[in-house]
């Protein structure tokens, strides 16, 4: 773990523009080392405090305790399925993309259990994850060129097409409404609107 505070070169921009920050404004970066060769992908903060994150080269999940800096693998029951992002619910439920598996997996760290789901069609591979305010899950799918979102309640999937072949959707975020996908293999963004 590894902690710096940016107060000396605030200090000095502050200086020279004639006022010196408050503590309050002062921001301070933090590092948390995970195992080498972990190749972190992707982090989740989750509500409770906790934080995860997705290993490229290790297939699992990962629970970091920001007040020692360990890092505990959390194993999903597929074998090698290939983790590349997690995002937290409300709940504190841990969504995972497995992309070898094409599957939507969830931890929920209050139990211990995990749960997978294969994503709809022939050969899907989950990349992206996202879960929006109604904690419906968003997941590209490359298989499928689509967004795919998951309803936890009924346990549905309903696939989205994208406009553009080969979209290769690498990241989802949202807002009220709204949920955006950047799609690196056409260099545009694509979003799906709710009314």
């Amino acid at each position: 773990m590894k902690q710096r505070r940016l107060l000396p070169v605030l200090l000095l921009l502050a200086l020279a523009a004639g006022a010196a920050p408050s503590p309050a404004e002062v921001p301070s970066i933090q590092e948390y080392r995970v195992p080498a060769g972990s190749h972190p992908h992707d982090v989740a903060p989750a509500p409770d405090g906790s934080v995860y994150y997705a290993s490229l080269a290790g297939n699992h999940v990962a629970r970091i305790d920001t007040a020692t800096g360990a890092a505990t693998a959390i194993d999903p029951p597929t074998s090698r399925q290939g983790a590349r992002r997690v995002w937290s619910d409300s709940k504190g439920r841990i969504r995972v993309s497995e992309w070898n598996a094409g599957k939507l997996g969830e931890y929920d760290p209050r139990s211990g259990k995990w749960r997978e789901w294969r994503l709809p069609g022939d050969s899907p591979q989950a990349y992206a994850v996202y879960v929006d305010e109604k904690d419906l899950v968003w997941v590209s799918d490359f298989g499928a060129n689509a967004l795919v979102r998951f309803d936890p309640e009924r346990e549905t999937f309903r696939t989205f097409p994208l406009l553009s072949a080969g979209a290769r959707v690498r990241q989802i975020l949202g807002r009220k409404g709204e949920v955006w996908g950047a799609e690196s293999g056409t260099d545009r963004l694509v979003v799906i609107r709710f009314p």
